[in-house]
Formats: structure tokens, sequence, C-alpha cells
């Protein structure tokens, strides 16, 4: 059995948008590449496309493309012709015969996958941080006591909390900032902080027991405990936003000042407006105000241009909040930054 290293997995449930008639192809984009360990999607999309989101389009996919997952091997030889003067990207066994990507995929072959982005850089994130409702989330389950009446719990410490339902592993959480809409000042959500893991050794009926197997920062009593998550996968097809989905970042993550690649940002846009994994956008900085002396000689007030400074990829969804990976920039990005469609290199 190969070894998989690349997903394609098509987890959308709507239609791409439209892509433009000019698909720009590099000019020194390899005719034929053999995938190697290490490779990403997003990786080998750059070394074919000046715009990497593009990808459906260069290889073809259809609406049941997008819902159905494929597969990229070690050792795998992509092709690239040209059919009817349009580029073609196809997956070949040997120089001569393409073999179309297979939709089915074996569970076991999953663990050994790469995401379409960098798995290092994102892997923290996948299920945190969480975006929760203050008031829902005060009712869920706590901790109430700890070792020795001690407030600081250790790694491998045996602790007890109250409204646990059932067995497994558990995540502690406590509130931290507020999720601002920086246009409407609604709020959108409140991020809370992950603290650390813990296990279930015994369910009582007042009190549970629960033993730390990992701490992230510092658990403390009075956190809450969320359900972990089963494990994630995320392997997305990258594409563009439609173009009037718009928005800015309302947060860098742990408070960054200046996020760079492979920061995570929060962006004020969620499942509500369309968001949806794998989507890319551009990142875009308002030109500052200069003063412009005119041909009477008398100064005025004049606006540098709106220009990007980077792209985005949106990798986590809530309802008003998404979290993003900045994949480049070519300045520092801050809040209040705004976010569309990319503009094509």
């Amino acid at each position: 059995m190969r070894n998989r290293i690349i997903s394609l997995a098509l987890v959308l449930g709507l239609a791409l948008p439209a892509f433009s008639d000019e698909l720009t192809v590099k000019p020194d984009a390899p005719g034929r590449y053999t995938v190697v360990k290490g490779d990403t999607l997003w990786g080998i999309s750059g070394r074919y496309l000046q715009s990497p989101w593009q990808w459906p389009e260069l290889w073809r996919m259809n609406r049941a493309d997008v819902k159905s997952p494929h597969w990229i091997y070690p050792g795998d030889v992509l092709v690239l012709d040209y059919v009817d003067g349009r580029p073609r990207l196809s997956l070949a066994s040997d120089a001569t015969r393409e073999v179309k990507l297979s939709p089915q995929a074996r569970p076991e072959e999953l663990d050994r996958a790469i995401s379409s982005i960098p798995a290092d850089v994102i892997e923290p994130f996948l299920a945190r941080p969480l975006v929760v409702d203050a008031a829902q989330f005060a009712t869920g389950p706590q901790l109430v006591a700890g070792p020795d009446e001690r407030i600081s719990i250790s790694q491998g410490d045996k602790v007890y909390a109250s409204g646990v339902g059932e067995s497994g592993t558990w995540q502690s959480y406590r509130l931290g900032k507020p999720l601002v809409d920086p246009d409407s000042n609604n709020a959108l959500g409140i991020e809370a902080s992950y603290s650390g893991d813990l296990v279930v050794e015994k369910l009582g009926r007042d009190v549970q027991t629960l033993r730390v197997r990992r701490v992230a920062e510092e658990i403390l009593i009075g956190d809450r405990l969320v359900r972990a998550p089963k494990e994630q996968f995320v392997s997305y097809v990258p594409h563009p936003p439609p173009e009037n989905l718009r928005g800015k970042i309302i947060s860098t993550y742990q408070g960054i000042d200046g996020a760079a690649q492979y920061s995570t940002v929060a962006v004020n846009l969620g499942s509500q407006s369309g968001m949806e994994p794998g989507l890319v956008f551009g990142i875009y900085k308002k030109g500052g105000n200069i003063l412009i002396t005119g041909a009477d000689g008398k100064p005025r007030q004049g606006q540098l241009p709106t220009e990007q400074a980077g792209k985005l990829f949106v990798y986590r969804v809530f309802d008003k909040v998404s979290y993003a990976l900045v994949l480049d920039s070519t300045s520092a990005i801050y809040v209040g930054d705004s976010i569309a469609a990319p503009e094509a290199e």
C-alpha cells in the first residue's frame, strides 16, 4: 500500500465560485511532477499556478468532484497538458496512461495524509480556540476541586468535576477575550482559552473523577470542561470566495502584534455569511493619507491606494467567526485589515 501524502478532501457543500476565463500557468511549470513526501496541496498548486486557489479549475473539477474526496500518493506523477488551448492537470501512472483520481478513501491511510497547508502550523488550532456564548458556556461542566485543595493543577493530577456525563477525554477552558465586529460593534462571541486535556476515571452522580493528561497553559479550579472533539484532518481544495464576501481581521491569536506568515487570525465572517474551509482571501491594507501639491502650487490631501498585503486560508468556521492562516504577507498584518477575493497574480 502506498503512503498517502495529499488528500483533496472536498467536503464543501456549495458550488465553487466562477473562475475567470484566464487561467495563468507559470512559465516554468513542470510538464511532469513526481509527488514526494512533505508536499502540500498549496505548495504543489504554487508550482503550476500564479494564483494557487484556481487549482479546481486546473483539475477540471465539477460539482461531483467538489463533494467527493480525491487522493494523491507519493510517487504519483502529475501531468500537465492542454485541451482546446486550456491547461489541464491530471494524475498519471506512467508517461502514456492517465488515471482518474479515485474517490474511495481507505480510513487507515488518513493518518498518513498531509493537509493542503502545513499541518504542523494548524494542528494546535483544529480543536481550539473555541468560540462560545458566555451564558451557555457558564452552564457547562466545571472543575470543582483538585489534589490537596490546590488551585493550580499539574499533569498527572487527579481532579474532580461536576456535570461530566460521559467517559472519555475532556478539554479545560476559561473565558478569554470577546470578539467584536469592528463595523457594527456587535459581539460575535467570546474566545475561550484552552488550558489542557483531562480523562475521566470515574463517573459519580454528583462528582466525577478525572486525571490531567496534558497541560497547555494553566488548569485552574473553576475552569469549564468541553467534550474533546474527534481528531480532525483539514485538507480542502483552495478556492476564492464570492466577490461580495468581504470582512475584516478582528483578532490575532494570543494577541500577537503584527501577524506574519503562518499566524492564525480571526475574521468577522462565519458560516452564517457563507464562509467555509478552503476559502482563500486577499488581505488588504488601506493606503495612508498624503499631502499633494497641485498644479496651482496649493497643497491638498490625497490618499494612497488600497493594496493586497497577503493571503489567508480559512480552516475553521463558527457561526459568526472564522479562523484562518496567513499564507504569505508582504508586511505585518493587523486587526482591522480588510479581506476580500484575492487579486490574480
